[in-house]
This record gives C-alpha cells, structure tokens and sequence, in this order.
C-alpha cells in the first residue's frame, strides 16, 4: 500500500501544481476563520483528488476543516455574501461580510485572490 505522502507527491507531479500554503498558515487561516465563527460563512473547496469542481457553496465548521487533511486542500473559496431568507413574502437579505474576511485573512497574511464576493485562497498552484 502506498504511503499518504507518496500518493500526495504523485498528484502534485501529475497536476503540476507547486504549494502555496503549508500546514502553518492553513491553521493560521483556520484560527482566523474560527475568530468570525458567528457569522457562518459559506464555502466550498476543491481537493486534490477530485476530478470536478464542487458545486454550490455550504457552510463549513472550521474548527474540523484538519481533519480532512489540509495537504488535500487544492483551493477553497469563501462566499463573503450570505443570502438570510426573512419569510415567504418578504425579500431576501443580504448580509455583507467583504470587510471582516479581507481584514483576518491580512492580518495573518493569508494570500487570496477575491473575484466578486469570493476569496479565494490557494492551496495549490499550477507551473506554467
């Protein structure tokens, strides 16, 4: 059987993708993200091992996120717009969470890319 690390290394080489963050700083962004635990952000994440790109973002509990194995983590996306229904006949809400999830992930210097009201944080990137 192989070992975690060799499958890891075989993935990497076939994708051609380098590390962008290590094991620090993806439990420094976990803690940071544990920090804004009240507002119940949604993400969605993309493993190394998946073929597609997840569908649909959902909330996460971050304080579980290692157990997954951050290694695996190819990128993960947080939706800093969360939708609060108020009722059948009322018009959604939205609730604007920009400036709280830009200011953690700066302060413990987490490198993101933000399209819309998307952080993306890289775990992996592709040589060109």
């Amino acid at each position: 059987m192989a070992e975690p690390v060799d499958v890891l290394s075989r993935l990497l080489e076939e994708k051609r993708l380098v590390p962008i963050l290590n094991q620090t700083k993806w439990r420094e962004q976990i803690g940071a993200m544990c920090e804004l635990s009240l507002i119940d952000l949604n993400v969605r994440m993309k493993y190394l091992q998946d073929d597609k790109e997840p569908v649909g973002y959902a909330p996460i509990w971050w304080n579980q996120l290692e157990q997954t194995g951050l290694n695996n983590i190819e990128w993960l996306e947080i939706k800093a717009l969360k939708e609060i229904g108020a009722g059948l006949l009322a018009p959604t809400l939205q609730e604007d969470y920009t400036d709280l999830v830009q200011k953690v992930l700066d302060r413990y210097s987490i490198p993101y890319i933000v399209e819309g009201e998307v952080f993306r944080i890289t775990g992996y990137q592709q040589l060109q």
